[in-house]
């Protein structure tokens, strides 16, 4: 099982990565001072390889939102999805654009990421210094989603972050930290009003950066809910190009924003199965999770240098994974989403 390790001031030392996973943030994620390539390259040149975005998942018992601000140098997205779980209905924004539109902050302590254009706007106050990171949209309508606006705090204190720093080669690799944060706020969305509070809801967190393969794969789901017992749980899911996924990887829960790390996994796809079933599994059965396909969501990009195939299903959940001292942890009837992502850029 991993160990939380002391959190760097930087996470690049003398151009050398700090890898493992700690409980705060780190003040400084400097990624772009490290050399991650066999061949030294130019501060510029290392800028185009290294991919960054600041992503968001949010739940209550009806909705389910996710928005994003996604930089791959070569190609960026600002993204909007919100799936009414009631209804079945789902609302798409999605723009793609050059990559200097957007910038990815370096500390989450008290920073900003941000988009606008006319009257669009997706813009994220980082501000963990005083436990609280704000979102606030602005979107008008459009032949997919009905026109979108309003602001949320995700609050942070009490809740334990996972930072992680995950090893690709040598010195280079990953860092992202995820939380599962306490929302408040409103968001309207045409006529509806989409109302968040810590009763009800969920927020988890993604802010990532990463020096990734001219192929970038992975697999992944997150979500969460409110258990039997009243409590916030989110969770979080991934496989990717770890070269240890024992000593390094991103699994984690929450309870009620306190931290439980969580071994390896491994995924299966049922697409026989209907509707299709993702399972998630551990070696130790600390994991045994099913990810029910309920609306599946795709993004195909193919233009000579750049090519993308991604699918981001939302779906149901079922199953549990081991928390503090052993207790089994139900995830039965709780949302989320998945990616089987694949970027060639």
């Amino acid at each position: 099982m991993r160990q939380l390790l002391e959190t760097p001031a930087r996470l690049v030392e003398t151009g050398r990565i700090h890898f493992g996973t700690c409980d705060r943030p780190i003040a400084d994620v400097n990624l772009i001072d490290a050399q991650p390539f066999s061949v030294p390259l130019p501060r510029p040149l290392r800028a185009l390889r290294l991919k960054e975005w600041q992503a968001f998942q949010l739940g209550t018992s009806r909705w389910f939102v996710a928005v994003a601000l996604f930089d791959a140098k070569l190609l960026a997205l600002a993204q909007v999805k919100i799936y009414d779980r009631e209804r079945r209905s789902k609302h798409v924004f999605e723009r793609k654009l050059p990559s200097w539109t957007m910038r990815a902050p370096r500390s989450l302590l008290d920073s900003e990421m941000g988009w606008t254009d006319g009257g669009s706007s997706i813009r994220f106050f980082n501000h963990l210094a005083g436990d609280r990171i704000e979102l606030r949209l602005e979107l008008p309508a459009s032949a997919h989603m009905p026109a979108l606006s309003g602001s949320l705090a995700l609050l942070a204190d009490g809740c334990e972050p996972q930072v992680v720093s995950i090893p690709f080669a040598d010195n280079r690799g990953m860092y992202s930290h995820k939380a599962c944060l306490a929302p408040e706020g409103e968001l309207r969305l045409g006529d509806e009003v989409i109302a968040f509070s810590p009763a009800d809801g969920y927020a988890l967190m993604d802010d990532h950066k990463g020096y990734y393969p001219y192929v970038m794969r992975w697999d992944w789901i997150t979500g969460g809910g409110h258990d039997a017992r009243g409590r916030r749980i989110g969770f979080n899911l991934t496989r990717n190009d770890s070269i240890d996924p024992e000593r390094f990887n991103e699994n984690c829960v929450w309870i009620d924003g306190r931290r439980h790390l969580l071994p390896s996994v491994a995924f299966v796809r049922r697409p026989e199965l209907q509707p299709e079933v993702w399972e998630v599994r551990d070696e130790a059965g600390e994991v045994a999770v099913d990810f029910e396909i309920e609306l599946d969501g795709y993004v195909r990009v193919n233009a000579l240098v750049v090519e993308s195939r991604y699918r981001g299903p939302f779906g149901r959940v079922r199953g549990h994974v081991r928390g503090p001292g052993g207790e089994r942890i139900v995830l039965d009837g709780m949302f989320g989403m998945g990616e089987d992502f694949y970027l060639r850029c």
